[in-house]
């Protein structure tokens, strides 16, 4: 699918257009959350994920993110990012807005990790969890 945009972007959920090797270098050089991956870890992350791809009007992609999810009762909103020479533009609102308004998501239950109040997300619906005391995480070793 694709969405046209403000100013000429647009989005679009085809995992062909991605360019991996630019997400690999905003999210490893500029994402504090994903400093480190392999260019084949994220290469993988795309391979199976729903990934939202961010793309000026030259067809140059200048943004990125991406839902782990079945498709059926949950998905995670991760690794959202948009280049900062587009920032501004309220880019990053309209990609989360296309993610999650995305047909797969319909009746689906999104959560992300963020820093707290980020009315981005509080835009899309997003709430602090109803009891993040039942929430636990296992990290690789």
């Amino acid at each position: 699918m694709r969405w046209d945009g403000p100013d000429g972007y647009w989005a679009s959920d085809e995992k062909e257009l991605i360019d991996v090797a630019r997400v690999h270098a905003w999210l490893t050089r500029e994402a504090y959350w994903a400093q480190g991956r392999t260019l084949d870890v994220v290469a993988r992350s795309i391979e199976h994920s729903l990934v939202f791809g961010l793309y000026g009007p030259d067809r140059t992609q200048v943004g990125f993110a991406r839902v782990v999810t079945d498709r059926s009762t949950f998905g995670w909103l991760c690794d959202v990012f948009v280049s900062s020479a587009h920032e501004g533009k309220g880019l990053a609102s309209f990609l989360v807005e296309r993610a999650v308004a995305h047909p797969d998501l319909a009746g689906v239950r999104l959560v992300l990790a963020a820093v707290p109040g980020r009315s981005l997300y509080r835009r899309q619906g997003f709430v602090p969890l109803p009891a993040p005391e039942r929430w636990m995480e296992r990290r690789p070793r």
